[in-house]
Parts: C-alpha cells; sequence; structure tokens
C-alpha cells in the first residue's frame, strides 16, 4: 500500500490480489508457453544450486524410495531435484489450473518423473497431516492474499524432520515487472526467515535464485525443517 498527499488531496494505491479462479484462468492462458519460459530463464539449473545448498538430496536418501515430496504449483522444481538425486522417490504435486496440471505432466514424464498430480488449492491442501518428507513451492505464496495461511498448510502436512523449501519473488527490477503483471508480494530475506520462525522451524537457510536471461536475482530460496517435537505455531495468522 502506497499513499501520497498533493496538497488536499490524498492518493491510495493499494494492491488487490487475484482471486484462486482469476490466477487460473491467468495461469491456464500461458500454459502453453510455460515450458519455453522454463528454458530461458534456466530455470532448472536455477533451482538446483539451493537444493544442493540446503542438503534436501541428503535428507530425502535417508528415506529412500519411501520418501514423499510434495510439489505446490507443480513443475519446474519437481524436475530440478529429480535431477540431482540418486535414488527414485515419490513426487505428488497440485495446482489449482488444469491446463498447467497438463502441461507439467507431460514435461515431467519426458524428464523420467511419474507424479501424482491433483487439481487443489495451497491454501487447503487434500492431503493429511504429516504425509510428506519435503514439501515445496516455487513462486506460490507472493500471489496469495495471506501467504503465510498456506505456509501453514504445507508445513500441516509435513512429517515431523522434513523440510519444507520455497522459492519468493523479492524487491528487484525483474520482480517488479512480476508484480505488476501478476498483483504478487515481493518478499525480502528478512520476511521471508520472520516467517519460517513464526512456524517454529529450525535450521532456516536461504539464498538467491539467478535466473538467466537478464532476469538476474528474482527470487530467493527458502528452507527450513519441522522439528521432531514440533511446537504449536503462533502467530502466524
Amino acid at each position: 500500500m502506497a499513499m501520497r498527499r498533493i496538497g488536499s488531496w490524498e492518493i491510495l494505491i493499494s494492491r488487490r490480489p487475484l482471486s484462486t479462479t482469476d490466477l487460473a484462468s491467468r495461469y491456464g492462458a500461458v500454459s502453453d508457453s510455460w515450458e519455453r519460459k522454463a528454458r530461458c530463464f534456466q530455470l532448472n539449473a536455477a533451482y538446483q544450486k539451493p537444493f544442493v545448498t540446503s542438503q534436501i538430496a541428503t535428507l530425502l536418501a535417508q528415506f529412500g524410495p519411501k520418501a514423499r515430496v510434495l510439489d505446490c504449483g507443480i513443475g519446474s522444481l519437481s524436475i530440478a531435484l529429480r535431477s540431482i538425486l540418486e535414488d527414485q522417490v515419490e513426487f505428488h504435486g497440485i495446482d489449482t489450473c488444469a491446463d498447467m496440471i497438463a502441461q507439467a505432466s507431460s514435461i515431467m514424464q519426458h524428464a523420467g518423473l511419474s507424479p501424482y498430480l491433483r487439481q487443489a488449492d495451497v491454501q487447503s491442501l487434500p492431503y493429511d497431516d504429516q504425509s510428506f518428507d519435503l514439501v515445496m513451492a516455487a513462486h506460490v505464496l507472493e500471489h496469495l492474499s495471506d501467504p503465510r495461511r498456506a505456509l501453514k498448510e504445507m508445513i500441516r502436512v509435513l512429517k515431523p524432520g522434513g523440510m519444507v523449501f520455497v522459492c519468493l519473488t523479492r524487491p528487484s527490477i525483474f520482480g517488479a515487472l512480476v508484480q505488476f503483471r501478476w498483483r504478487t508480494w515481493a518478499i525480502t530475506e528478512q520476511q521471508g526467515v520472520a516467517w519460517l520462525q513464526d512456524c517454529q522451524l529450525a535450521d532456516i537457510g536461504y539464498q538467491p535464485v539467478h535466473l538467466a536471461s537478464c532476469a538476474g536475482v528474482a527470487s530467493t530460496a527458502f528452507w527450513a525443517r519441522r522439528p521432531k517435537c514440533h511446537p504449536q505455531m503462533k502467530g502466524l495468522l
């Protein structure tokens, strides 16, 4: 929200997030070009680096082929993660847009994955508590009116000892263009860390994500672990 006074006038500009229905419709309209954009920005290589730094692959290796991963806003993160894993894991994914799910299914199968995909909202995940060893999302939370509500839902389905991994648009020139088109939030490193701390998570870390095609450092990857004895989350909503 921004306000400016001009004489006796006050001009107020506020961000009005897109509804879930509007987001699904907009993503449906660009679904055919998503694979091309992923190649343009070299998302696979960009996401691999924070995955390696966070040692998520080491965590999943402890569970072997029984490890379960949930990708909220399915696609690019799963492909990047699979490319650095030595063992197979079970990939699940959700998206609000049916067209994006269809695109992701084709692209992921071509990359050697056999994901279980469902149309659903990250703010109300259709899974039982403590179902996954890793829950992740790339550039999803900042679209929402209350990103922390979705983060809390992601942690609900995360097993104790498991990890959450999210990429969020950060303040930058490219990020401002994304904000203008999609009405997203721009999340600073301090804000992202504070959200994870509010969730009583441990081993919090973050790393800038460098995208290709002149986008630069347009986002930040955050990760954290859910303690095996997880206290009640306070002050998140």
